[in-house]
């Protein structure tokens, strides 16, 4: 049998900053990390173990994503009014380095950045195909491509990829 509470402590801020990276929005990432350990307490009998409990909770926060991001499609693009004016050019200069790495991040394609994102989380890479839905080698090579991708955009390099 599974202590929820313990499963709780542990992987909760794991779950909060894959949803996180999904999402980019603090505020919904909250929201659905709470439901992803509802559905997990409530489903924690089914659970088969065939699986790393934080991959079945990856899976959960994906598909609650996945699910939340169909419903709301047509949602109102207000929220960039929500940006603080409060000391742009203190928060630039404090921030420059992780906006450059954000930048970069842009600029990989959405499969490098999950993978990058998750393999942040301590994620194994056969964790990862099983989020993900692909295989072990994919998430290895998906990953390799995106960290020489990053290397060269901070760098200021170009990929193929811009020159087409």
């Amino acid at each position: 049998m599974y202590n929820i509470e313990d499963i709780c402590n542990k992987y909760y801020e794991n779950v909060y900053k894959y949803l996180i990276s999904l999402s980019h929005n603090i505020n919904l990432a909250e929201e659905l990390t709470q439901e992803t350990f509802c559905i997990a307490i409530k489903e924690i009998n089914k659970f088969k173990g065939n699986c790393e409990i934080i991959t079945w909770l990856c899976i959960i926060a994906k598909h609650l994503y996945y699910s939340y991001s169909k419903k709301n499609i047509c949602e109102n693009i207000d929220n960039i009014n929500e940006i603080s004016s409060v000391s742009i050019e203190d928060n630039y200069i404090f921030n420059q380095d992780k906006l450059e790495l954000y930048k970069a991040l842009q600029r990989i394609t959405e499969n490098e950045r999950n993978v990058i994102y998750l393999r942040l989380l301590g994620l194994s890479f056969k964790d990862i195909s099983e989020i993900i839905g692909k295989n072990e080698t994919w998430a290895k090579v998906v990953f390799h491509r995106g960290k020489n991708d990053l290397v060269k955009y901070i760098k200021g390099g170009q990929d193929e990829r811009d020159r087409k």
